[in-house]
C-alpha cells in the first residue's frame, strides 16, 4: 500500500540523486569560499545563495538516502545531508540528521566527526537561556523552543550514544560546568564525581576536583541533611595531591576550602552530640565531643565540645527508659535476650578509668583560635 511500509529500494536513482546533491554541494562550498573573499557590498548576498544551496543539497541528500535504506549510501547521504544542513545554519535538521545516523548505524566510521558537530550544535545552544515559554519562529538556527536546554540534551544525548568516544569527557566537563553556571549545585557534583571516575586520564581531571569541591560544600545543606556532599569533597580533596603544580598556584583557595570543609564537618559532630545530649545518651554524646577534640580541635565547635563533656560527667551513660519497672512484668519476644549478659564489673571499671583519662587530655589541650586551617 502507498506510504505504509518500507520505501523499495532503487539503487540507480538512489546513485544518480547522490551525484546530483554532491554536484549542489560543490556549487554552494565554492560559493562560500568566494564570499569570503569578496567585498563588504556583495559578501552578504553570496552568503546567502550558498546557504540556500546548502539547504538544497541537504534536501536531496535525503532523497537519495530514502531510495536505499540500510546502504552504504544511505549511511554517507545522512552524513552529507547532516553537513549540508550544518553549513546552511539549520542546526535542528543538521542534529536530526547526525542521530539518526549514529542510531541506524551504531558501528559509523563517521562517529568521531559526528560527536565534533554535535558538540558544536550543543554548545551553540547552550549559550542561550530561551525559556520555554519563549516560542522561536524566525531563527532557523536555534529549536522552536527552550534553546539551552536542547543544547544539554545534546550533550547528554553524546553521552549515551558514543561513552567512549574522544569528546567523551569534554561533553561530560561541558555538562558540569553548565550545571555549575545555573547553580545546579547537585547535578554538577555528580557530574564532576562521573567524569573523574569514568576518565581517569582526562585532561580536565584537577579542574573537574577543584569545580566539584566548590559544588559540594554548596550542595550541603547543613547537619540536619545528607552527608554525602562532604564525603565527596574530602576525597576530592585526598586526589589533589596528583596535581602537585596547580594544588601550589591555588593553594589559598584550596586552603580556604579545606577549611570550610572541616568546620562543617565539625558542626555535623556537634549537632549530633547535641541531639545525643538531649536525649540523655551521655556516652554517645561524649563520643562526638571527644572525635570534635580529636580530629577537629581548630574549630570553633571545639571549645562548646569542652563544655558538653563537663556537663556529662556523672550522668549515666544511656537514659532510663520510661516505666522500666514494667518491663519485668511482661515476657519479651527478644530470643536473644538470655544470651546476653552483663559485663563483669572489672571490665566496667577498666573501661571506665580508659574513658575518663582520654577525657582529661582532651580538656587539658589548648583551644586554636579559628583561622585558615592547613592541611
Amino acid at each position: 500500500m502507498p506510504l505504509i511500509g518500507t520505501k523499495p529500494a532503487n539503487p540507480t536513482l538512489a546513485k544518480s540523486q547522490f551525484q546530483q546533491a554532491e554536484e549542489t554541494y560543490r556549487q554552494a562550498t565554492e560559493l562560500f569560499k568566494e564570499a569570503q573573499n569578496a567585498s563588504a557590498e556583495t559578501r552578504d548576498q553570496q552568503l546567502s545563495e550558498a546557504s540556500e544551496l546548502f539547504e538544497k543539497a541537504g534536501k536531496q541528500f535525503d532523497e537519495a538516502g530514502k531510495n536505499w535504506i540500510s546502504s552504504y549510501l544511505h549511511q554517507d547521504s545522512l552524513l552529507m545531508a547532516a553537513e549540508s544542513y550544518f553549513f546552511a545554519e539549520r542546526y535542528p535538521k543538521a542534529e536530526d540528521r547526525y542521530v539518526r545516523l549514529v542510531k541506524d548505524y551504531p558501528r559509523t566510521r563517521y562517529q568521531d566527526h559526528v560527536d565534533k558537530r554535535r558538540m558544536e550544535i550543543g554548545l551553540y545552544w547552550n549559550q542561550f537561556d530561551d525559556k520555554f515559554y519563549h516560542v522561536n519562529l524566525t531563527d532557523k538556527r536555534k529549536p522552536w523552543n527552550d534553546t539551552a536546554k536542547h543544547g544539554i540534551r545534546v550533550l547528554e544525548k553524546m553521552r549515551l550514544d558514543s561513552p567512549t568516544g574522544k569528546l567523551a569527557d569534554d561533553v561530560t566537563m561541558e555538562l558540569a560546568s553548565s550545571h555549575f553556571r545555573s547553580q545546579k549545585w547537585t547535578e554538577a557534583l555528580n557530574t564532576y564525581d562521573e567524569l573523574i571516575t569514568t576518565y581517569p586520564d582526562s585532561r580536565h581531571l584537577y579542574s573537574a576536583h577543584l569545580l566539584g569541591i566548590k559544588a559540594a560544600l554548596e550542595s550541603y545543606r547543613g547537619p540536619d541533611y545528607s552527608h554525602e556532599p562532604l564525603d565527596k569533597a574530602d576525597k576530592f580533596f585526598k586526589n589533589l595531591k596528583q596535581f602537585p603544580e596547580d594544588y601550589r598556584r591555588d593553594k589559598d583557595e584550596i586552603d580556604s576550602m579545606y577549611t570550610e570543609l572541616v568546620n562543617r564537618k565539625a558542626e555535623r559532630l556537634f549537632h549530633n552530640a547535641e541531639y545525643r545530649f538531649n536525649k540523655g545518651e551521655a556516652r554517645a554524646a561524649r563520643m562526638k565531643c571527644e572525635e570534635i577534640l580529636e580530629k577537629y580541635d581548630q574549630t570553633a565547635f571545639a571549645e562548646p565540645a569542652r563544655e558538653m563533656i563537663l556537663k556529662l560527667d556523672g550522668k549515666p551513660d544511656e537514659p532510663t527508659p520510661y516505666l522500666s519497672e514494667l518491663t519485668t512484668l511482661f515476657p519479651t519476644r527478644d530470643k536473644t535476650a538470655p544470651l546476653r549478659k552483663p559485663l563483669p564489673e572489672e571490665v566496667i571499671e577498666s573501661d571506665r578509668k580508659e574513658r575518663e583519662a582520654r577525657t582529661a587530655k582532651l580538656l587539658e589541650s589548648t583551644p586554636v583560635e579559628g583561622g585558615v586551617i592547613r592541611r
